[in-house]
C-alpha cells in the first residue's frame, strides 16, 4: 500500500496545494482552470472537478486545505493510479515469471544430474560439479 501512497503524490500537483488557511474569512476566489485543463487532457469530466478551490478537509489523499480536488476526483485519481502500478508491477512479473521458468526449464532439461551443464564435460568428470561419479 505505501507505493501506492507514492504513486498518488505524484498526482498530488494535479491538486493545488494550500490556499487561505483555516479559520480565514477571505473568500476562495483562485480558479481550477489549469487543473481543470490537465485533467480534462486526461479525459475527465470536467464536471468532476470544481471550477473554483473548495475545502478539502474531507479528503485522503489530495491537500486536506483548500484545493481543486473533490472527492470523485479523488477516488478516480486513486483508481487510474492503482490500475498503472498494477500494470506497471504485472509487466515486470511478468518478465521475472518468463526468465525463471526459462531458467527452470533449462535446468530441467539438463542431461547431467545436479544441474551443471556449463561445468561438467561429460558423464565421467563430476569433480566440477562437487559431485562424485557413480
Amino acid at each position: 500500500m505505501s507505493a501506492l501512497r507514492l504513486l498518488l503524490l505524484l498526482l498530488l500537483p494535479l491538486c493545488p496545494g494550500p490556499g487561505p488557511g483555516p479559520g480565514s474569512e477571505a473568500k476562495v476566489t483562485r480558479s481550477c482552470a489549469e487543473t481543470r485543463q490537465v485533467l480534462g487532457a486526461r479525459r475527465y469530466s470536467l464536471n468532476l472537478i470544481p471550477s473554483t478551490l473548495i475545502s478539502g478537509e474531507h479528503l485522503r489523499v489530495c491537500p486536506q486545505e483548500y484545493t481543486c480536488c473533490s472527492s470523485e476526483t479523488e477516488q478516480r485519481l486513486i483508481r487510474d493510479t492503482e490500475a498503472t502500478f498494477r500494470g506497471l508491477v504485472e509487466g515486470s512479473g511478468s518478465f521475472l515469471v518468463h526468465s525463471l521458468t526459462a531458467r527452470h526449464r533449462k535446468f530441467n532439461d539438463n542431461p547431467f544430474p545436479g544441474g551443471c551443464p556449463g561445468l561438467c564435460p561429460g558423464p565421467g568428470d563430476w569433480t566440477k560439479c562437487g559431485q562424485r561419479s557413480t
